[in-house]
């Protein structure tokens, strides 16, 4: 069996891992990143909104606002110096009562102790979409949208010009620990070859396989999935956005909201509801649900409106509210385990990389 030897091993392509590997590339010899999938970021990276995230409703001092509010502004200048397209549109987030109006006030005075110093109460704006109903309107003028799959070919293409490489199709079948380190058996499910890679710092950005391979890691069930699946409907009517319309945030989500995409098509989601499979088929069972809830803040929106788009799951950790960034390090091998990377993981992926280089380097590893 074939043994290959890694200074560096990245398990997950999706945005964390790719944003990890560009970053580290040049720190170590022989990095690896595999990922289970025949091509990058297929599960959770490509499965969401691909809006850039302003930092509105984290709580303050966590992760998520910390590396959200970084991020966004690392990855506008990463889309403007690699050409990678994207529209600074900026969002409204609306409210359609009074007593939604105070929880308004509320994450606007969250922001702010979060660092976010750009929101204003903007309703007259929000007036060039007479089809929208609301109290008052929240604006966030740097939320955006942007091409996720280029801003992740851009990250690979770095990467391997800098000698990394990608195994794709590859899945990691077993990790063990020994006196010289780890050893990560791998299967190509390409060739159904299986090999053997030999580390001593492993970094799990895996996704929604993450908990599975911590769990390894430690020896024991320390960590339990809460995956929540949300699907998306298109817009089919004649109304046109410019903007973002969020509504206020439920308990497991950011509500079902208007977002546009680079062509300006408008989709609406995602929904928010337990499952225990990775699958995605869009049920289309949720059209009235749908229906109910954008008619709060749109009216006029009928049911024929709305044609299933896609459906994503968010890698949730059972008690975890915030990102988990778990280092273990040892005297021969260490790991770092990145778990509940769900939003506002796009955005946040350049100061994750950032974050975590610095810790490697403090620990001087």
């Amino acid at each position: 069996m074939e043994r290959i030897r890694s200074d560096c091993f990245i398990i997950g392509g999706g945005v964390a891992g790719l944003a990890l590997a560009q970053s580290l590339v040049k720190r170590y010899k022989n990095i690896f990143l595999i990922d289970k999938n025949k091509s990058l970021g297929q599960e959770i990276s490509s499965r969401n909104s691909e809006v850039i995230h302003a930092g509105i409703y984290y709580k303050k001092c966590s992760l998520k606002a910390k590396l959200c509010v970084e991020g966004k502004n690392l990855l506008y200048d990463y889309l403007i110096q690699r050409h990678v397209p994207f529209i600074k549109c900026g969002k409204f987030i609306v409210s359609v009562s009074d007593q939604e109006t105070e929880k308004l006030n509320e994450i606007k005075n969250n922001a702010e102790e979060c660092g976010v110093e750009d929101l204003v109460f903007n309703s007259n704006e929000l007036k060039k979409y007479p089809f929208i109903n609301f109290a008052e309107a929240l604006y966030s003028p740097s939320s955006g949208i942007f091409d996720s799959q280029s801003f992740m070919l851009s990250l690979r293409n770095e990467f391997e010009q800098d000698g990394g490489i990608v195994l794709l199709g590859n899945e990691c079948l077993k990790i063990e620990k020994n006196a010289k380190g780890l050893e990560i058996t791998v299967e190509d499910k390409n060739t159904r070859e299986i090999f053997i890679v030999e580390t001593n710092l492993l970094i799990n950005s895996a996704g929604l396989n993450a908990v599975k391979i911590a769990n390894e890691l430690y020896g024991e069930e320390k960590f339990t999935n809460k995956f929540l699946k949300g699907e998306y409907y298109n817009y089919q009517g004649k109304e046109k956005l410019d903007h973002l319309i969020y509504p206020i945030p439920t308990e497991n989500s950011l509500g079902l909201h208007a977002t546009i995409d680079l062509g300006k098509g408008i989709r609406f989601g995602p929904s928010a509801y337990l499952t225990k499979d990775i699958e995605y088929s869009h049920k289309n069972s949720e059209k009235e649900f749908f229906l109910k809830t954008v008619q709060s803040y749109w009216p006029s929106i009928k049911k024929e409106d709305f044609s299933p788009a896609y459906s994503g799951i968010r890698p949730n950790v059972e008690g975890l509210e915030d990102f988990l960034i778990d280092f273990e390090v040892g005297v021969e091998s260490s790991f770092i385990n990145i778990l509940g990377y769900a939003s506002p993981g796009l955005t946040s992926s350049l100061a994750l990389a950032k974050y975590i280089k610095c810790q490697l380097r403090n620990l001087d590893i």
